[in-house]
């Protein structure tokens, strides 16, 4: 299997400056992004149509593993900005009033947590339908000009009775939430480090 490390923009600070309490949680939100890239790499070349539960197992990892790294980048804000809000359910970048929190210390990173936020909500429904309810909806399908579709996997956002043109394919899907993730991350870790 094909592994991911942490992104080499966070790994050269903690080499030249040291690790601080903060970068642990800065470190676990990247290997949370690795585990994500290694999910959708698996779902795209290494999963055949045949092994269902394999990929029902990587597309579980992945979005679980998309949840992992937004609530670490909320924890790593709320270590570095020194927030002092505690451990737990509060600590979430969906939730408005953390926002209010984070935006209070860096204002300028209102779009980069405001983004993290949404793709926490939407993410969410699918975790939880992964972990505490039905399972996800995964099915695999050959190229088809019908729905314009590549072959592979892909998740049925809603449930295999709906129309198959709704289908995202996973590994698009789960490489563009960690290019997001990654991408907003960094953002903030400029302004963070910047100030």
């Amino acid at each position: 299997m094909k592994t991911y490390d942490v992104p080499n923009w966070m790994i050269a600070p903690f080499l030249a400056e040291g690790v601080s309490d903060s970068d642990y949680f800065l470190y676990g939100a990247g290997r949370a992004l690795g585990f994500i890239r290694m999910a959708a790499y698996a779902l795209d070349l290494e999963v055949p149509s045949s092994e269902f539960k394999v990929a029902e197992y990587h597309t579980y990892t992945g979005i679980s593993a998309v949840r992992t790294a937004i609530d670490a980048t909320a924890s790593w804000l709320n270590q570095v900005l020194k927030l002092g809000v505690p451990q737990g359910n509060q600590v979430n970048l969906s939730w408005r009033d953390f926002q209010t929190k984070i935006l209070k210390h860096r204002p300028e990173a209102k779009k980069f947590v405001q983004s993290l936020g949404d793709l926490g909500k939407q993410i969410n429904e699918h975790r939880q339908r992964a972990q505490h309810k039905e399972g996800l909806a995964i099915i695999h399908h050959l190229d088809s000009k019908k729905f314009e579709h590549t072959g592979g996997w892909y998740l049925a956002p809603n449930g295999l009775s709906s129309d198959r043109a709704d289908d995202i394919r996973l590994p698009d899907l789960l490489h563009s939430w960690a290019d997001e993730i990654e991408c907003n991350l960094q953002k903030m870790h400029e302004i963070v480090a910047t100030a």
